[in-house]
């Protein structure tokens, strides 16, 4: 793109607030709302209570207050994700004044998947997520869409979410296999309990065969544990596809995106029909939105991601590669796939 044809990056002159639905109290069956400010929303990478401070103003409403409200028009879309895969960055990208408005991994939809673990009444859980759906699309300003990037707990529950709104679509983002072991081993500790953690949330929702006796999966490692949970999550989505169709779910991989990101932001707004045209998208791609981390702020691109990943590969590259390839085994076993179906970049 030369000098003459360059398109700044959206810029952002608003200074509405938010009302976000942001907890479901199960004791009280109420709502928790927070007053967020447009400079309260971008400094939180996450909207849960470890980058929301307590001093936010908070309103709490009876769920009943809402019991009769209607689907809205405002169209919710989701960025279903792996994990380690860069989820935040395109819900990142996609937060543009006038596009929409880029909910990542909101605390509500982490509470309705507790809310159905310990609930007998199923009843009550989809009235409390349909409530809970309909409260999260709500956008900065009118005519914007409203795009979630919900934890990764919550892909168990996708297919409930999508059957509740028919008009909503998805992209699956995930990284390649050795990506993510990757991304868990460079963690340490808390990568590994965090991979066994999305292990048992995902069979919990899914019940998974993956043929494995219980002993079996107690003798497993923790990146073998991880490596399973990868595949859970690509055998869910492959069958959601096929349940709901690519016009509603498309799938990229991580390193897909980071290297086209221009061609995948337009083709995200395309399936998500939202109001952004390809002199934007690769002006954002050029911005600093995909020179610092996504995460922690900080000057971090595609060189800096390389070497971060080298790092790792140089003190784990044996475990990795053994683990990728009893991965891959299972996978051809149980007829599970490496590579994603509806691949949004053709």
């Amino acid at each position: 793109m030369d000098a003459e044809t360059m398109v700044e990056p959206i810029q952002d002159t608003r200074t509405t607030a938010l009302r976000l639905a942001y907890r479901y109290e199960e004791a009280t069956d109420s709502f928790h709302f927070l007053d967020l400010t447009r400079q309260l929303h971008e400094k939180a990478t996450f909207l849960t209570d470890e980058y929301i401070t307590a001093e936010v103003p908070r309103q709490i409403e009876p769920r009943g207050d809402y019991s009769a409200m209607e689907q809205p028009q405002t169209p919710l879309h989701f960025i279903f994700h792996s994990g380690f895969c860069c989820s935040t960055l395109l819900a990142r990208a996609l937060h543009q004044p006038g596009v929409a408005t880029s909910l990542s991994e909101p605390t509500l939809l982490r509470d309705m998947v507790g809310f159905q673990n310990r609930t007998a009444d199923q009843d009550t859980y989809r009235q409390v997520l349909n409530t809970s759906l309909s409260l999260l699309a709500s956008p900065f300003e009118p005519g914007e869409s409203v795009i979630a990037k919900p934890s990764c707990i919550v892909n168990g529950h996708a297919e409930d979410i999508l059957k509740m709104r028919a008009a909503s679509r998805a992209v699956f983002l995930y990284a390649p296999l050795r990506v993510f072991l990757n991304s868990i081993a460079r963690k340490g500790i808390t990568g590994r309990l965090w991979g066994r953690e999305l292990f048992i949330g995902l069979q919990k929702a899914n019940h998974m065969d993956l043929s494995f006796s219980e002993e079996q999966l107690f003798g497993q490692t923790d990146l073998q544990i991880a490596g399973l949970a990868w595949l859970i999550q690509n055998m869910r989505f492959a069958a959601l596809i096929d349940q709901f169709g690519e016009s509603r779910i498309q799938t990229i991989e991580s390193e897909a995106f980071l290297a086209d990101p221009a061609r995948a932001l337009q083709a995200v707004a395309t399936l998500f029909e939202l109001n952004l045209s390809a002199e934007q998208a690769s002006a954002i791609s050029e911005s600093a939105i995909f020179k610092t981390h996504s995460k922690f702020g900080d000057d971090f691109d595609a060189d800096s991601r390389r070497e971060e990943r080298m790092s790792a590969e140089n003190a784990h590259a044996d475990e990795i590669e053994k683990v990728a390839i009893w991965v891959e085994t299972v996978a051809q076993t149980i007829n599970a796939p490496m590579v994603m179906p509806a691949p949004l970049l053709s």
